[in-house]
């Protein structure tokens, strides 16, 4: 088993850990059309930079595979390349794992590179480069994809998850760059129905009972509100925020804090 790396060139292009995960899914359906194994095609910072990986791991196989130097190589130190226009899958031998992850992160700025460790789900590395992250009323802080906050959505109006404002279900979700969390955020959680004593005990539901969801934006330290009629909208609203990174009009929003 190998230990894998999706390096890429930061572009204007990627921007967030979701523009990361959008590039390395095109990428890997091997598409562009040039050779994978060659170098020629590649920008002048994935040629640069892998001419420089190849001193310390060298290449298995391919157009640049150096037979004369191999034998001067220990086998271990040896990679397998897949090169694409700003991209490269690489893949090393578990032991140099460590090693391998260690060196490209010494020189990801000096290239203008960044990396994605396939091994550990969410760990993206490159300077300014926005990381997703959310927490629900039962999970902590932790790294998210679209993909995963929008089941959470699903799920959100759920008895399992919350039945009241006091004992409610949410979602915050923000973005981390550089290892700081920035300032603006969203969240949103159902308007649940109020509940009087007695509709309590004679109705009893194996569902709530709600009028919308409430969506909130933190935007320069001010917080704003909501309501929203639907689950369809509200899902529109945060995949706007979270992959296009579109900040909502919210010159009808409620300011609440």
């Amino acid at each position: 088993m190998s230990f894998d790396l999706f390096v890429f060139e930061r572009r204007e292009d990627i921007r967030t850990s979701e523009d990361v995960i959008r590039f390395l899914e095109i990428f890997t359906k091997y598409s562009e059309n040039k050779d994978y194994n060659s170098l020629l095609g590649c920008s002048d910072i994935i040629s640069a930079w892998s001419r420089k990986m190849f001193e310390k791991f060298p290449p298995l196989n391919g157009k640049h595979t150096l037979p004369n130097k191999l034998a001067f190589v220990e086998e271990n130190y040896l990679a397998d390349y897949s090169f694409g226009k700003y991209g490269v899958y690489c893949s090393f031998s578990p032991s140099v794992a460590e090693e391998a992850l260690n060196y490209i992160i010494s020189i990801l700025d000096e290239y203008n590179i960044g990396m994605y460790n396939l091994q550990n789900y969410g760990a993206i590395y490159g300077k300014d480069i926005e990381i997703l992250k959310y927490k629900t009323e039962s999970t902590e802080d932790m790294f998210s994809d679209w993909n995963n906050i929008q089941m959470s959505v699903q799920t959100i109006d759920s008895i399992e998850r919350g039945t009241s404002h006091c004992n409610n279900a949410f979602i915050t979700v923000w973005f981390e760059k550089n290892g700081k969390s920035e300032k603006n955020y969203i969240q949103c959680t159902p308007n649940y129905e109020k509940k009087g004593f007695m509709k309590n005990i004679f109705n009893k539901r194996n569902k709530n009972i709600i009028k919308g969801y409430l969506f909130e934006i933190m935007k320069e330290d001010e917080l704003y509100q909501i309501e929203v009629e639907n689950k369809n909208n509200l899902t529109k609203l945060m995949k706007s925020w979270c992959v296009n990174r579109k900040e909502p009009d919210i010159s009808s929003y409620k300011k609440i804090l």
